[in-house]
């Protein structure tokens, strides 16, 4: 697949966010393709009417994709925001570079280099594993005015590596594998699904299905390599260099908030917080998107006009 216009991974999901949570996804984003460290990358872009007022770069997590994003790129394009919405390399139609290995570490670097060739303001906002890959990213670029992230994970350590496993024993078993024989370890390969909890990433039964069997989402197949070099970066003092938004989910069964926060106070200030009403690891639940919509356009905002970061709670 070259394209997710007309595929039924994007119909069926389009369809499950608006039959199932109410959100109607207005807008169809341009495809685009761009050489990036040598990885064929695929981007979503969503332009607003008129000129931007900034860039908005969604970065996913490890059981996602570019695509998936869609509502909240939705939502800031019509803000007036551009977004890009990248699939890193090893998730959805990106081609990786012929000698990618699937080290975690390019995630970071390639958005820093987006954010650092954007137009305008550049604001990162990540979901999942993404908020963290967002905060690595704005401490390697130069342009990032803010970091919003639903969730903030420090994998390195090893008692929340093992709970955002599908099971925690395989969690441990994986982090005594990669201490004991790395060079086996990382050959192993397994569907995300086995991996990762993918029906935690919705309390809605459908959506739920969706994610755990989608070919590109609970179904590909991630070699353990990816995870160990994501556990293997370590986590110290945090500083972005511009203001952090956590908006976690308050009803998020995989990664609960307590992770996030204690992630949370690893960064330099400025810094906020605010616990959403109900809403998954993927937010759609109302109120919940409601709430994460107005911190988020608050928080563009105040970006714009270079004013101070509004209070979270």
């Amino acid at each position: 697949m070259d394209s997710y216009d007309g595929s039924e991974s994007w119909q069926t999901y389009r369809a499950l966010v608006e039959d199932q949570f109410g959100v109607p996804i207005e807008r169809t984003p341009a495809e685009t393709w761009r050489l990036v460290r040598a990885h064929d990358l695929h981007i979503d872009e969503w332009d607003p009417e008129g000129v931007a007022k900034g860039t908005l770069i969604l970065v996913h997590g490890g059981g996602g994709n570019g695509r998936v994003l869609a509502p909240f790129a939705d939502f800031a394009a019509g803000l007036g925001w551009r977004v890009l919405a990248p699939d890193l390399p090893g998730y959805g139609l990106t081609r990786p570079a012929p000698d990618y290995r699937w080290d975690y570490d390019e995630w970071p670097a390639i958005i820093a280099e987006l954010a650092d060739e954007a137009d305008g303001p550049v604001v990162l906002m990540g979901l999942s594993v993404g908020g963290m890959t967002a905060a690595f990213a704005a401490e390697m670029a130069d342009k990032v005015r803010g970091v919003i992230a639903t969730t903030l994970l420090d994998m390195s350590d090893p008692t929340i590596f093992a709970r955002s496993a599908r099971w925690r024993l395989l969690g441990s078993l994986s982090l005594i594998g990669f201490k004991l024989m790395p060079w086996i370890i990382d050959r192993v390969a397994l569907p995300l699904r086995y991996a990762a909890p993918m029906h935690a990433m919705s309390d809605n039964k459908q959506m739920a299905e969706f994610f755990a069997h989608d070919p590109l989402l609970g179904g590909l197949w991630v070699p353990s390599r990816f995870f160990r070099t994501m556990h293997k970066r370590k986590v110290g003092r945090i500083e972005t260099g511009c203001p952090v938004l956590l908006v976690h989910p308050g009803a998020d069964v995989w990664t609960p908030a307590d992770l996030s926060l204690q992630a949370l106070d690893q960064f330099e200030p400025p810094k906020d917080h605010v616990v959403l009403t109900n809403g998954s690891h993927l937010p759609l639940e109302r109120p919940a998107i409601d709430e994460l919509r107005d911190h988020v356009r608050h928080f563009l905002a105040a970006v714009e006009t270079g004013s101070a970061m509004p209070a979270a709670g």
